[in-house]
């Protein structure tokens, strides 16, 4: 289907509060069943600026992300379908490798959320986003090969991605104010490794990504972050050590030293942006169940 920029949905006032609401209702689902099973977790990115500066969603921001340890994600995947399959499906790279995303989706069945990277297909439900924080080696050099093909690969995945998506209306791109990296190099470097299938760029991303099997190693890195491998790289007892946070109505887990986190990801975390300068995310299509 071709999408004009007539097809763009940009959610505000009561219509972003309702989406908000059936994002947490999906995420207090979700960690009902992590805390059930002892599945570790936490907030993720903005979500956990969002439960320090506001006490629960920045205001203009839609998603809750999670993190999840190595360890943990895979049991998680495990469990998923018997706890969460009547509600609920989970969308991984692998499965889904036509959506070119590293990131891991759970989305709600029968309801539609048609964003830039799903427009061709068909389950696009609501959704909240898993983060997985892999293992990486103390060895500096085993670090920084896992490191380098990690990001290789993540760029090969984007380019291909980045052709299929060069249609998209290009206000798609600037009401979300994320930077537009659709330049004439990318695109040829996806069309010449888009002859290999998407799917096996994806697996051997979460192959490198995976590497690391030391779940006792000092550092863990979230390589599908929006700062990949390096800018993603943490302590292991920054990351994966959690309190409780309020976020509107409930509680989270966040890391017990989320300000340092949000520090070193935002700089001055608790200074407000501009509205020119705050990202959102809209949609193509959106449907409630």
């Amino acid at each position: 289907m071709k999408y004009t920029k007539d097809d763009i949905i940009v959610l505000e006032g009561e219509d972003l509060r309702r989406y908000q609401e059936e994002v947490l209702k999906i995420a207090k689902d979700v960690v009902k069943v992590l805390d059930e099973e002892g599945i570790a977790y936490s907030l993720s990115g903005g979500s956990v600026l969002g439960a320090v500066r506001h006490k629960g969603f920045i205001p203009w921001d839609d998603d809750i992300d999670l993190n999840m340890p190595r360890k943990d994600y895979d049991r998680m995947c495990a469990i998923f379908d018997e706890k969460l399959g009547d509600r609920y499906y989970l969308q991984t790279p692998d499965k889904y490798p036509e959506l070119g995303l590293m990131v891991t989706q759970i989305r709600k069945k029968g309801t539609v959320a048609r964003r830039k990277y799903d427009w061709n297909v068909e389950e696009c439900g609501i959704s909240i986003d898993l983060y997985i924080m892999e293992n990486t080696f103390d060895n500096p050099f085993l670090r920084a090969l896992q490191a380098g093909m990690s990001m290789g690969l993540s760029y090969a995945v984007s380019a291909v991605r980045a052709v299929r998506n060069s249609d998209l209306p290009q206000e798609l791109q600037e009401l979300e104010a994320r930077e537009i990296n659709y330049a004439r190099s990318k695109q040829a470097l996806g069309r010449l490794l888009g002859r290999i299938p998407l799917k096996k760029w994806i697996a051997w991303t979460q192959y490198w990504n995976a590497l690391c099997k030391d779940e006792h190693s000092s550092l863990v890195a979230i390589p599908t972050g929006r700062k990949h491998f390096v800018g993603e790289l943490y302590r292991r007892s920054d990351m994966c050590e959690f309190k409780d946070a309020p976020f509107e109505d409930t509680t989270f887990k966040i890391p017990v030293r989320a300000r340092g986190f949000l520090s070193k990801f935002y700089g001055n975390y608790m200074e407000v942006p501009p509205p020119e300068k705050r990202e959102r995310h809209v949609f193509l299509e959106l449907k409630y169940k």
